[in-house]
């Protein structure tokens, strides 16, 4: 039927979306990854207390504080503040992404019906999309690796405003998060959606051997 090629290909494309979003919310929220990049940079020479004032930052970014911290200047707040509209919104589009993947999974799986279809339908979803996932993240790491700093330009120049994020060499916010560090955590961010994907993938190779099996 055509609603189930149409949703198959919504289905596909989804997958993807989801699973990088889920894997930049997990990476970009994990402490141990910044304690460990802070003392890999020695972060605490230029920035003391930078732990601390990490923990501030993720704490409003995550909603837990109505204000950036105080030892950032008043550029740097709205920076802050912005990204986390930025995060709020990825958010938002996350889970109407998963409401809309579930829905567009049950409605299929009700005109399909028949269990082995409704197992084959599902596992070339997750094939495919892991497939396509690979292939976004294969391009991901080949840009942050190619050439990280025009890669970082263009992140910031698709979700802020020209000039927002550019800082002075001696503000907190550069010495607390050195590019080096965005570096480390983009190419983290795709080690855990390629993870994510390659599990993905065989499940849906399971589910496929299966139908196939029962036919």
């Amino acid at each position: 039927m055509k609603f189930l090629t149409i949703a198959k290909i919504l289905l596909v494309l989804i997958l993807p979306v989801l699973l990088i979003l889920l894997s930049t919310n997990f990476a970009g929220f994990n402490l141990s990854f910044y304690k460990e990049k802070f003392q890999q940079y020695n972060v605490e020479k230029n920035v003391p207390g930078a732990e601390s004032l990490h923990n501030k930052v993720i704490d409003f970014i995550k909603g837990n504080s109505n204000q950036p911290p105080n030892e950032f200047n008043e550029k740097e707040k709205q920076h802050l503040w912005d990204v986390k509209n930025v995060i709020r919104y990825g958010k938002i589009l996350l889970y109407i992404l998963v409401i809309l993947f579930i829905f567009l999974l049950l409605f299929s799986a009700f005109i399909i019906k028949a269990n082995n279809a409704i197992t084959n339908f599902i596992g070339k979803i997750f094939l495919y999309g892991g497939i396509l996932t690979i292939a976004i993240a294969a391009i991901l790491f080949f840009m942050i690796n190619f050439d990280f700093s025009k890669t970082f330009e263009t992140f910031h120049l698709t979700f802020f405003k020209s000039g927002t994020y550019v800082f002075d060499a001696k503000e907190k916010i550069v010495n607390l998060y050195p590019e080096q560090l965005f570096m480390d955590l983009g190419l983290r961010i795709s080690k855990w959606v390629v993870i994510s994907a390659a599990i993905i993938m065989l499940i849906g190779l399971f589910l496929l051997f299966r139908s196939k099996k029962n036919k």
